[in-house]
């Protein structure tokens, strides 16, 4: 199976390398025309031909190799992801299961008032299973929204990129209270249908307060859940995992956002695959749920009714 993987990377570069080419070649063309219709004749005239031709080429390059290599890209991809990632967790937690194409839905997300949701929300890598008989679920989320200047040029902002995590407690609580990184400048509470605003609640921890901002609907609803153990967990975690971090307590689950900026379990496309490495990156990939579960100490009697 290691070869069959190898064999799909090969093919997938060399199939983009063939795009590449072909970019190459229509960029010169490209340039030559622009060349040609400047009238250039010296070093400026080069520049500002070259410049010219630079966007056009770039934005083909992407269109070409997205349609003629993107088949053998993704067989790759879904490839490593199937017989190395899925074959890690199922090692690690049981009842796995792993869909490359399927995400956490947006409205799970939207529910949870933790997130603008932006107009672009994109979601795949979904995974389930269970650690130490504690129900997750995690994904890789993208969030973004396009703004218009006052110009009229658009540019898109990112919400949200990273992961997000949702585990099932097997007692149940009565609060939904929310804690946000004070870092996090993309998160919000809303109004939920039926629902009061949430409130911003001061803790007693001044250096939690200092990291995190909490909220709640009812203030005693948070000192149900953030005790000072629960706050010293959270802040041992945000100080481990070092990225901005969103938890939400609500319909008797934990939802995480993780700010990572990137992508979890994707291979890298032009390095030869290692089985021992591969192995080593799904394991560091996936330590995220064992330190949420282990951390907050999740298969405890943490909540009670």
């Amino acid at each position: 199976m290691l070869q069959e993987i190898e064999n799909a990377r090969v093919i997938a570069v060399k199939k983009q390398n063939k795009c590449y080419l072909i970019t190459g070649i229509i960029g010169i063309c490209i340039f030559g025309f622009m060349f040609f219709l400047l009238g250039a004749s010296d070093l400026f005239g080069f520049l500002h031909a070259f410049i010219f031709s630079l966007v056009p080429t770039v934005i083909l390059g992407i269109i070409i190799t997205a349609i003629f290599s993107s088949k053998e890209v993704k067989r790759f991809n879904d490839l490593y992801k199937k017989n190395i990632v899925e074959a890690v967790f199922k090692e690690v937690f049981t009842d796995v299961t792993f869909d490359v194409d399927k995400g956490i839905d947006y409205s799970v997300i939207s529910n949870t008032g933790m997130m603008d949701m932006g107009d672009d929300f994109t979601s795949n890598d979904y995974v389930t299973g269970k650690y130490k008989d504690i129900s997750f679920a995690s994904s890789d989320v993208n969030i973004t929204e396009t703004h218009t200047d006052s110009d009229g040029d658009s540019y898109t902002v990112t919400l949200f990129s990273g992961q997000w995590y949702i585990f099932d407690f097997n007692k149940t609580f009565k609060a939904n209270v929310q804690v946000k990184d004070s870092h996090f400048s993309n998160a919000r509470t809303y109004r939920r249908k039926g629902e009061s605003k949430y409130q911003k609640v001061e803790l007693e921890d001044i250096d939690f307060n200092k990291k995190f901002t909490c909220y709640a609907q009812e203030p005693l609803d948070a000192f149900y859940i953030m005790t000072p153990r629960m706050m010293e967990k959270l802040k041992d975690i945000k100080e481990k995992m070092k990225h901005s971090l969103l938890f939400c307590f609500i319909d008797n689950r934990l939802h995480v956002g993780v700010y990572t900026g990137k992508d979890l379990y994707e291979p890298k496309l032009r390095t030869p695959v290692n089985l021992e490495a591969a192995r080593a990156v799904a394991l560091s990939d996936l330590q995220p749920i064992i330190d949420f579960v282990d951390g907050l100490e999740l298969d405890n009697d943490l909540f009670k009714k």
